[in-house]
């Protein structure tokens, strides 16, 4: 019989933001999956969970570049699918590692759809995690959305003209990896007026955690890539 996959939504990056199930599955599970953008680097989401780690638990690294090469993204999926299909087959059970949810945004979406195609029958549990937009909320004491609004969560902008837009249709924003643009970014925010009900958060869960309320003041230095801004507008 083949294994089990568990997708495994670690949190934002503090072992105590786990969820119980995540925990026991960790605990048991012979197998750990995580996924690597380099070759030789350890994962963070591996950090996240090495204090419920058994010594005799297999580690297997995933290469998963970060590049926006459709082509070669698509080729390290297909062969990290491989790869955990031929461990599978073994009858191992294995825990995907991927930070936050492991249904937001994460590499392992792609691997679980390519591997569903390749064994229909695959057994996949998925466990949601803490996302670093719910975590840094927390932290602020801010807010995500009340009442009745909505909530936008935009990935990645890569034109920072496009949140204009955004800012028209919705009064809450979660605004992820804005390292890139930030400066960009923030300058939109003035000019519509929201700068000042906006918060930026760094590596949130994590060592060398940061929050600013003051955006503007954060214009001209080097954000780091785990950075988001949580923006409280006005449609």
């Amino acid at each position: 019989m083949s294994g089990t996959l568990y997708g495994l939504g670690v949190g934002p990056g503090d072992p105590d933001l786990l969820t119980l199930k995540a925990k026991a599955i960790l605990e048991q599970v012979p197998v750990l999956a995580v996924p690597v953008s380099q070759r030789g680097e350890e994962s963070l989401a591996l950090q996240v969970v090495r204090p419920f780690l058994r010594p005799e638990q297999k580690i297997l690294n995933l290469f998963m570049p970060m590049t926006h090469d459709l082509a070669y993204l698509e080729r390290s999926w297909d062969a990290a699918a491989a790869e955990l299909l031929k461990n599978l087959s073994a009858g191992q059970d294995i825990a995907f590692l991927t930070l936050g949810d492991a249904s937001l945004y994460s590499t392992y979406s792609y691997l679980m759809q390519r591997l569903q195609k390749l064994n229909p029958d695959l057994k996949i549990v998925t466990v949601p995690g803490i996302t670093s937009f719910a975590a840094a909320a927390a932290s602020l004491n801010v807010p995500l959305a009340v009442g009745d609004e909505p909530l936008a969560i935009i990935p990645a902008l890569k034109d920072p003209a496009n949140l204009k837009e955004y800012l028209s249709l919705f009064p809450n924003l979660v605004l992820m990896k804005v390292a890139r643009h930030y400066d960009a970014i923030v300058t939109v925010l003035e000019e519509a007026g929201v700068a000042g009900q906006s918060f930026l958060a760094s590596r949130c869960g994590q060592a060398g955690e940061s929050f600013s309320r003051d955006l503007v003041a954060e214009k001209g230095k080097k954000q780091d890539y785990l950075s988001l801004i949580i923006v409280k507008g006005t449609p």
